[in-house]
Parts: structure tokens; sequence; C-alpha cells
């Protein structure tokens, strides 16, 4: 039997795809591009009724499967390692539960849950068409499928000719999947949040601390959007990108010149990354370029690989930072909002990074400008995402406050100054409490 031969053989409808699963499974899916259709989906969530104790773990969920409507949680036992502002009422209403993870260590996390909660693993995941040889590509999604996949899961691949094949190492053999669907749908392209002047000027502050051959992790947002911009004529040249996420962007700093990856320690000449979510037009750049590779965030952000980089930058997002400098950058208090991610991963390494910074963003207040988000202390139920021995740099529309040298109070009266003016003097009060000065 040729490869051409098996895959048609697995051929087969979303119907069908759906009776894979089993009473007992764990069945995840990726996030972003690497999601499934809603078709899929809601075929395995009409089987509620015939299946029971089906766990299923997803992340970063841009689809609204009808899977998370309260009257399937019978049925379906929900985790959630990463919400965004589409799913974070569900953790809120007690759709899912939370499970703490760090990117780097997703793939650890399952084979560790596997030992103390055996089940048959089945991953649904999009994936490119086959090529010549017979393999199709994860695309632009390798953030933990991989992982999962080499750890011996039953895999149903949904062929989507909008996927396109990437290098790194994202490519498994037809042999490898029980079931293909086809498809043909547009690859989810979110529309980036418009940058407000606050936003501008914290991506004006943070691009201030970057210098010629830099490593760049950018995360996502409207403010990492706007760095992008400033990059593309700031005058710096022979950037490198190492990232989790694939900034919006990236295509315009490559072709300007600005990142060209040549003086990178590790993969040189050579951006990696995990996945991407953005536009068309950044999708078709990263798709079928050599310069681009994916591999799952297991090796992305791989500790021991990020500290072999000289200057790696690590740009990500915070909710608040207290006056010690520990950072919450994924709940607001116990109401979660997204979760750990790479950040951590890509602190620790620039941390340990020859020349390397981490760099916290956030507006100085929030519900305008009624709150700060510099704090005393941390909201109650908050979840840390930094410990305050590893924080670096915070920038805020307002400056820069280099962290890592400081002492306590020095770090408190370093903070107040970047604070919204009109909490100022509360917080040098709180701080004063707080610290003993």
């Amino acid at each position: 039997m040729t490869w051409r031969d098996e895959y048609r053989s697995k051929l087969c409808s979303s119907q069908e795809a759906a009776k894979i699963i089993k009473s007992g499974d764990r069945l995840l899916t990726p996030l972003g591009l690497g999601e499934p259709s809603t078709a899929t989906m809601d075929a395995i969530a009409d089987r509620k009724e015939e299946l029971e104790n089906v766990e299923y773990i997803s992340a970063l969920v841009f689809h609204p499967y009808k899977i998370f409507a309260p009257e399937y949680k019978k049925t379906f036992d929900m985790m959630c390692g990463f919400y965004n502002q589409l799913t974070m009422w569900q953790h809120d209403a007690g759709v899912t539960t939370f499970i703490p993870v760090q990117s780097s260590s997703v793939g650890n996390v399952a084979r560790k849950r596997q030992e103390v909660n055996p089940r048959r693993h089945v991953m649904l995941t999009q994936v490119s068409p086959p090529d010549n040889h017979g393999y199709v590509s994860l695309g632009l999604d390798m953030f933990f499928t991989s992982d999962i996949i080499d750890q011996g899961a039953v895999v149903i691949g949904e062929v989507n000719p909008k996927m396109p094949h990437t290098y790194g190492n994202s490519h498994y053999h037809v042999s490898q999947f029980s079931k293909f669907v086809e498809i043909d749908e547009p690859l989810f392209s979110p529309p980036m949040p418009e940058p407000s002047e606050v936003h501008k000027k914290i991506a004006e502050n943070v691009v201030s601390l970057l210098k010629d051959r830099d490593c760049l992790q950018v995360g996502i947002g409207a403010v990492p959007g706007q760095i992008s911009k400033l990059l593309a004529d700031c005058g710096l040249k022979d950037l490198g990108i190492h990232t989790e996420m694939a900034p919006q962007g990236t295509h315009l700093l490559v072709e300007k010149g600005v990142v060209t990856c040549k003086y990178k320690q590790t993969h040189t000449n050579k951006m990696i990354m995990a996945f991407t979510i953005g536009d068309q037009e950044l999708y078709d750049f990263l798709g079928n370029n050599p310069m681009v590779e994916f591999y799952s965030a297991s090796y992305s952000n791989s500790i021991p690989l990020l500290v072999r980089e000289k200057n790696l930058v690590a740009i990500n997002g915070s909710v608040e930072v207290d006056l010690v400098g520990t950072i919450a950058s994924e709940s607001f208090g116990d109401s979660m909002r997204s979760g750990p991610g790479g950040q951590l991963d890509f602190v620790i390494g620039s941390y340990w990074s020859e020349g390397g910074r981490a760099i916290n963003i956030l507006p100085s207040t929030a519900h305008g400008d009624t709150i700060s988000r510099i704090v005393p202390y941390l909201t109650q139920g908050a979840r840390v995402t930094v410990p305050r021995h590893y924080t670096q740099y915070v920038v805020t529309e307002w400056g820069i406050a280099n962290l890592a040298p400081l002492n306590e109070k020095e770090r408190a009266l370093a903070l107040i100054k970047i604070a919204h003016p009109k909490f100022r003097d509360d917080l040098l009060k709180a701080a004063k409490k707080r610290l003993r000065f």
C-alpha cells in the first residue's frame, strides 16, 4: 500500500472522526492555529449522552465550541492551560479548571499526569496536506502537539490546504495518524488590538532599552505590535528572534534588514518559534520559509537553550507588580486572565543570558485611571508569574525601573517613580509601612 492509498483509506467525516473518542479518554487540542474545526469538535460534543469521564485539555482557544457550555460538563472534565478574552469566563463560571503549566514543561506535565492518571491520549489537530513523500506538517502551531504525538497519542488530523508546510520539526508521516478529515477554512486571524497613546509610550520606552544584535522574544498584545512598528524605523540592525510566538510585523523587520539572525548563538541565521497568531501576511511569510523553524515549546522555551543566546531580550505583559517587584501576569486576584505561558521561561533565560534583559510591561493604571497596577501587595488570590528575585526591567508609560540590582526599599522607590502620579503619595506611604523606612 502506498502512502496515498493509506491516506485515502483514513479519510472520513467529522462525525466518523468523533467516534474515535471513547469513554475515559484524555482529549487534547492545540492552541491557536492548530485548533480543530468547529464541525469536528461539535460532533464530539454531540456524543455527550453516550460518553462519560472524558478529560478534555485545551489552551488559548479561539473557536466558540459548544463543548464549553455548562451542560457538557457532566461528560467532559475540562481543563485549560491558558485563557484569553474568549475563554476566561469559563474559569470564573467553573466550566473549566486551570492546570498550572509553563510552556517549556507542557510535555513533561502531560507525561507526569499520565503516570498518576493513565488514560488513552487522543490529539485532534489541523495539519497541512501531505507532501510528495507522505508527510503532513503541523504548520504554524507546534506548541505542545508534537510532545503529545511523540508520547504515543492517537492522532486525528484535519487536513487544511490553508495550513502551510513549515521548517523545523513539524513533519509527521500519514502512517502516524488514525484518521484524516479534509476541511478548507481560512486560518484564524484575530483583530490585533489598536494601541492607545499609553501603549505607544510604553513601546517607545521598551525600544529605548534595545541595541544592535539583541535576540528578541515578544509576547502578544497591542504593545508588541507597536514595538514591531517602532523597530522597523529605529535604525537597529542585526537583531535575532528566538521566541515562543512570532511577533506581529516580523516579516517587515526582515524585509527592512532589521532582523537578520546572523549573530545568534544557536540556530544562526534562523528564527525559532513554537507558534504564531497574526494576520495572513504574517502567515504567508512564515510558511515554507527556510529562515523560520518551528519547534515544540519544550524545545523553543528550553531554559538551557535560551541561556546560550547572548543579549536575549524577553518582552512580556503583566497585570500587577507589587512594591518589591513580584509580578502577576495571568490573573487579577482569583480571576484567571491567561496563564504562565512562556513568560517565566524567557525571564529566567534572559536573566542568565550574557547581556540579556527581561522587560515586563504594563500600563500604570486600569479601569479609567481608577486603579493602580503598581500596588503595595498583589491582589489577594493573584497567581505569581515572576518571583521578585527574577524581575528585571518594569516599564510603564511613565518610565523604566531596573529592579535587578536594587534592594527592596530601592525597588519600591523606583517603581513609585513609574506609577501614575495620582497614586504615588499613597504608594510611598504603603512602602514605608511595608518596608519599615
